[in-house]
């Protein structure tokens, strides 16, 4: 059975995933039946939702592999051998492009010294491959198809009444060692990025900004009206640090014209709206909010919409701030900034994503201010209401919390020296004219 995950819009406007057969277009029952009682009931989101889907498509890719029915091996209570769970683990921890293409059960009668061979020899390739996938990603998955073989395991024990209490708690028993196993993999590895900035430097910046404006010759888009629009959201990213889904959510009646002298954006939570034709519907993480806008970033952002987007007579039909320009979707509203992220990485050379613009954006705030001679608690609800964190408990801000005490706790250090060292320097002129008075005296 090969799988495939399809995305598909409900009438209410919401975005849901399921698993279907990649040959009949038929939703899968177990894992439909799983998605719909256990991760929709729950409130899973969406990304959330299609994490868990992924991890159940490599689960039955292995299944294919190994010529193994999952359904049929967990009823039976053999569940997996721990061979079959390392295989497993193996591909959970590679790219979906290093899979082989094509994976036919391979007849169960054939038991040649070849065909082990050949089996053996696709997960030995798997196992020597460079690792793929960072480790948050890969314990994610083997959590979530744990998840599902243990709730299959525990829904197939009560399908049969005929089976007596020892079977049920044999099939049961199948599931919970899958899911002890897998957890047992999950990769641990020492945190080696506190010193390691997240941020662009001044250097890196003034490269991307001057690469991606419209007049450079050396710009990587085709198009005058591509490339003001992918500077504008350089710009807007760079000085606001919204989250690329905040950035796509955007409607033209967000932009904020001159409140109390200033301009600005609003970031608006659009989950499940009709009017949105994405299926993958870009989403803001948190509570609404205003942000304030430079006037150069806003300037770039007026540019966009005056010179391109309002010239185009498909892009009436939205009124989403960012459309695509592709010859086949142009007027659409724009599903990722990614490939702009990835296009200027692939020219410079610079490890740039839509996130690092927001580190960016984050840490040029925190140095503002420090210029400014406050200290991290005069701004830090600033920090939090600007870019839209729930606390300054949060896992982001108290990494912003550590680096800028970390920079203040150097700079004491470094004043304290310069005193200590004329304290020293004045030690020393003493002693030496006290020794060269008694040479003079001998």
């Amino acid at each position: 059975m090969m799988v495939v995950i399809r995305n598909y819009i409900e009438p209410s406007g919401q975005r849901n995933s399921t698993i279907v057969d990649s040959e009949t277009g038929l939703p899968e029952f177990w894992p439909t039946l799983y998605t719909s009682s256990q991760l929709r009931a729950r409130g899973c989101s969406h990304s959330t939702l299609k994490s868990h889907l992924r991890a159940i498509i490599y689960l039955y890719r292995w299944s294919l592999m190994r010529d193994i029915d999952i359904e049929s091996r967990i009823s039976s209570g053999r569940g997996f051998t721990r061979n079959e769970i390392d295989t497993l683990a193996t591909l959970l921890r590679s790219s979906i492009r290093e899979l082989p293409v094509d994976s036919p059960k391979p007849p169960s009668v054939v038991k040649t010294v070849s065909a082990r061979q050949r089996a053996s020899n696709v997960w030995q390739q798997l196992e020597e491959k460079p690792k793929q996938i960072n480790p948050s990603t890969y314990n994610d998955r083997l959590d979530y198809a744990g998840r599902y073989i243990a709730w299959l395991s525990d829904y197939l024990s009560d399908q049969n009444n005929k089976t007596t209490i020892i079977e049920r708690e044999a099939i049961a028993a199948a599931g919970n060692r899958v899911v002890e196993i897998l957890s047992r993999m999950k990769s641990i590895e020492p945190n080696t990025t506190f010193d390691k900035p997240k941020s662009l430097s001044n250097s890196d910046t003034r490269a991307i900004l001057e690469l991606a404006s419209p007049s450079n010759p050396l710009n990587p888009w085709q198009g005058l009206k591509t490339r003001i629009r992918n500077f504008a959201i350089i710009c807007v990213l760079l000085d606001t640090g919204l989250r690329s889904g905040e950035l796509l959510s955007l409607k033209l009646q967000d932009i904020i014209f001159a409140k109390m002298g200033a301009k600005g954006l609003k970031v608006r939570r659009r989950q499940g709206s009709k009017d949105d034709p994405r299926i993958n519907q870009p989403s803001s993480k948190r509570d609404e909010r205003e942000v304030p806008l430079s006037e150069s970033a806003f300037k770039a952002l007026n540019l966009y919409v005056t010179e391109v987007r309002n010239i185009i007579p498909e892009s009436s039909q939205t009124q989403y701030l960012f459309v695509s320009l592709s010859n086949h979707k142009v007027g659409v509203p724009l599903s990722s900034i990614t490939p702009i992220t990835d296009k200027i990485r692939d020219t410079t050379g610079i490890n740039l994503t839509p996130h690092v613009l927001r580190h960016t954006a984050t840490w040029r705030f925190c140095t503002a201010q420090k210029k400014l001679g406050l200290k991290w608690g005069d701004f830090v609800e600033q920090l939090i209401l600007k870019f839209g964190w729930a606390n300054e408990n949060s896992p982001s801000v108290r990494h912003y919390a550590k680096q800028f005490l970390k920079d203040q706790m150097f700079e004491t250090a470094a004043r304290e020296q310069s005193i200590l060292m004329e304290q020293m320097d004045l030690a020393l002129e003493a002693i030496q004219r006290e020794i060269h008075h008694d040479y003079n005296c001998q």
